[in-house]
């Protein structure tokens, strides 16, 4: 297939998954645009660096761009969001792209990853988007702080993490798959009932559930 014929079916995967979640009038034809184009230099990229192991372009739309794209109707705009474990950008780069005067921070220390993604917010011009080119533990804390990730580790690891960010009004909002109740219940109790699932369905992929919880105001527990 020419890449043209590849750019348009992948434009109607893309546009058929987003009228299934219920996201076709959150995204503009301009941001539909930069998502494939995002997408592509990602698959471009992982032929020689190996940034993701999928390598099937429809599975790529369905797990990389509408995956993302999930945390979209849970993520409050206006607040400063924070990837961590970007890796290849994911799930900042599009949501970014869907939000692109909000601010958003990737936060991935591997250096080929943050490579690329410089020359995606570059390339697809991201001007409200940082890279964060060291671990999360070293992350600063900052006001109305909004952390999301894509299963980067089990819960109690990544609240270990992300400790030094967790302060009143944090919000974390976290991508898990249905193994989800065993995390959770491996946390400290003080945590256990902050925590909410809400299921999320992606076209083509299994069920997915997206983890949100809030640091009180009243102390950080």
């Amino acid at each position: 297939m020419s890449a043209p014929a590849l750019f348009t079916q992948l434009g109607q995967y893309l546009e058929q998954g987003l009228v299934a979640m219920g996201l076709d009038a959150e995204i503009d034809a301009l941001a539909r645009q930069r998502l494939l184009q995002y997408l592509a230099e990602l698959l471009r990229w992982n032929r020689v660096h190996n940034l993701s192991a999928i390598q099937d372009p429809q599975v790529a739309v369905e797990r990389h761009l509408l995956d993302s794209l999930s945390f979209l109707p849970f993520l409050p705009a206006h607040r400063p969001v924070y990837d961590i474990g970007s890796g290849a950008g994911l799930p900042g780069i599009p949501l970014a792209i869907a939000r692109p005067q909000q601010a958003f921070t990737l936060v991935e220390p591997a250096v080929k990853r943050v490579a690329f993604l410089r020359h995606s917010i570059t390339l697809l011009g991201l001007p409200a988007v940082t890279v964060f080119p060291q671990r999360a533990e070293k992350l600063p804390p900052a006001a109305q702080m909004v952390l999301v990730s894509r299963a980067t580790a089990e819960l109690a690891d990544f609240l270990q993490m992300v400790a030094t960010c967790l302060q009143p009004g944090t919000l974390l909002l976290l991508a898990k798959g249905p193994a989800w109740p065993q995390e959770l219940a491996r946390l400290p109790e003080e945590w256990k009932p902050r925590f909410v699932a809400h299921p999320i369905a992606v076209p083509g992929q299994p069920q997915r559930f997206l983890l949100e919880a809030q640091v009180p105001l009243a102390a950080t527990g």
